[in-house]
């Protein structure tokens, strides 16, 4: 079956319905050009209807290709409530700086709880951004909100590039 080419309107449709962000990694518009993809792809008998559509970066359409989604939930690389997994630590102050640390701990695929993976992220504030904030504990936690979403952007690239996911399970979060 001949693929034409999906219209400008249905087009502009999939890309506010998806927020403009790439369904699997969560990359925006600002970031990458997105591409309207097919669920079910038109070999296989899918349609253009809205429903069987999806906005998708590149580099996520074309890792994608032998993935077999049946719906939009299934495409999602992170859970909703990822954050919830997040554990922060606050190392003690070493020289001019402080040390701030996010975890991701999640099962692996075909291991136990036991044999864990995780994934790391973590970011600094000087003792000169304090002493020239007006409020240092607002900076703190501002720049905690802004660890997160960089984590939650690295986490769903990392996942994306190994063509993975965490899903929440019984045991907790795992990578399949």
């Amino acid at each position: 079956m001949r693929r034409r080419p999906i219209n400008k309107h249905l087009r502009l449709q999939v890309l506010m319905r998806d927020g403009s962000k790439c369904r699997i990694c969560g990359r925006p518009t600002g970031e990458v050009s997105l591409e309207v993809d097919h669920i079910v792809a038109v070999a296989q008998g899918g349609s253009d209807e809205l429903s069987n559509l999806a906005a998708l970066c590149h580099d996520c359409n074309a890792g994608k290709s032998d993935y077999r989604f049946s719906d939009y939930i299934s495409m999602r690389v992170l859970p909703d409530d990822i954050e919830s997994y997040f554990e922060f630590f606050h190392d003690p102050k070493q020289g001019s700086f402080e040390r701030y640390h996010l975890y991701c701990y999640f099962k692996q695929p075909g291991g136990t709880i036991s044999s864990q993976g995780k994934s790391h992220h973590e970011w600094t504030i000087a003792d000169t951004d304090f002493a020239v904030s007006s409020n240092p504990k607002a900076l703190e936690a501002r720049r905690k909100l802004e660890g997160i979403k960089i984590f939650k952007d690295k986490l769903r690239c990392e996942l994306a590039a190994k063509r993975k996911r965490l899903i929440v399970t019984e045991e907790g979060l795992e990578q399949v």
